[in-house]
């Protein structure tokens, strides 16, 4: 059985040390992720790594189940200097609180917000093929609010750096971590696959 906090664990310290590299006058650069900024992406995925069950249940009842409201309330505490919420996110990626129920959502978030942020730069990051293939079939069946499952309904997907490969009907092919983030409405990931299902996943994103 993958161990799914490792591989989160992993992602999380893979992207610590690529935010070391951003230059202060770049930490409130726009990302596909409007209105957040870099800033707001990491004080997410620093906020998810120290979200407790019963305090999230809590919020979504006080904020009526609205999840984006909820989402946007919890990240607010973590934001400020580049420095200190780079050591907050470091710290908290060695010692998460996140719900093991939410184990594949905080991989994925990882995954997906860290490529944001270095897509956002110009660059990409080197995913291990097997956090891919763990990721791959949960995103499938992923309803709201990432709605993946609409996206590739009736198309085929085909990592060509890994053995994820999944559905029947017109293919898209291409590099496993950019099914991953076309899957999450990244119409940009798009452009570095191929296949006769490439443009119908792209009307959906």
């Amino acid at each position: 059985m993958a161990d799914v906090q490792a591989m989160t664990k992993l992602e999380g310290e893979m992207l610590v040390e690529y935010l070391r590299t951003i230059p202060s006058e770049s930490w409130t650069a726009s990302t596909v992720c409007d209105p957040w900024s870099v800033q707001h992406l990491v004080a997410h995925l620093t906020a998810l790594s120290n979200q407790k069950l019963p305090t999230f249940m809590k919020d979504m009842i006080t904020n009526g189940f609205n999840f984006e409201k909820v989402v946007n309330g919890a990240l607010q505490p973590y934001l400020g200097e580049q420095g200190p919420m780079i050591d907050k996110l470091a710290s908290s990626v060695a010692n998460p609180t996140t719900p093991g129920m939410l184990k594949h959502v905080a991989l994925g978030e990882f995954m997906v917000h860290g490529e944001d942020i270095r897509r956002a730069f110009g660059t990409q990051g080197d995913h291990p093929a097997a956090h891919v293939s763990e990721l791959g079939p949960k995103y499938v069946k992923q309803g709201a609010p990432l709605e993946c499952k609409k996206r590739v309904a009736g198309l085929s997907l085909r990592a060509t750096d890994g053995d994820f490969a999944w559905g029947d009907g017109p293919e898209i092919a291409g590099p496993g971590m950019d099914l991953i983030m076309a899957m999450a409405g990244r119409a940009e990931a798009l452009d570095r696959c191929t296949g006769d299902g490439v443009e119908t996943m792209r009307s959906r994103s």
